[in-house]
């Protein structure tokens, strides 16, 4: 109990001084080692908390996810029409994604399907932030608003994946995007 309290204080810990190292330097070249000498740990403490890389990866993404969750919930907190809280979230999303852009290419462009194989593979690390979105749909009487969160993320992600392939960063013009949305779910 105190011993599994400890191990997710250390593994946060990790995550929160590797997130600068992967957005830096990219996830598909980083080693174990890297990550270890640049957190200040052993390799063998590293693997005592991710039992692979791939562990550790996904443990960052989860992270990330959580981060933005809560991100977006203070920003909801401040924000009262819920059509301009769908916006917050367009803009919330492109920022972060420019924020990782290094880790992205190493993964989401490389595998278009990462994020969707992520959340049937691992319990949907983000199904809480569709979940956030559905509700404050919910609230703009939207009809099936857990749907058309789905379908918001999707469409964000189309964004986001042009600007990956074509690394013109004013693709991501969260305007257009929330013109789109709010264009969208009026019809």
């Amino acid at each position: 109990m105190i011993k599994d309290r400890i191990k997710e204080y250390k593994k946060e810990l990790i995550l929160q001084k590797i997130s600068s190292f992967l957005e830096k330097e990219g996830f598909e070249k980083a080693k174990m080692a890297d990550i270890a000498a640049y957190c200040g740990i052993s390799v063998g403490a590293l693997y005592k908390l991710f039992s692979s890389k791939e562990e550790l990866f996904y443990s960052y993404i989860k992270y990330q996810i959580d981060l933005f969750y809560e991100n977006l919930e203070k920003g909801f907190a401040k924000i009262e029409d819920p059509k301009k809280r769908i916006c917050f979230f367009v803009a919330q999303k492109f920022k972060t994604f420019k924020e990782k852009k290094k880790v992205l290419i190493d993964t989401v462009a490389a595998d278009p399907l990462f994020l969707a194989k992520l959340n049937t593979a691992k319990q949907n690390p983000a199904k809480k932030v569709y979940e956030l979105l559905a509700r404050e749909l919910k609230k703009a009487k939207i009809a099936k608003p857990l749907k058309m969160a789905y379908l918001i993320n999707g469409l964000t992600l189309g964004y986001v994946e042009l600007w990956l392939t074509t690394g013109d960063e004013r693709v991501l013009d969260v305007d257009e995007a929330c013109g789109f949305i709010l264009k969208m779910i009026k019809d």
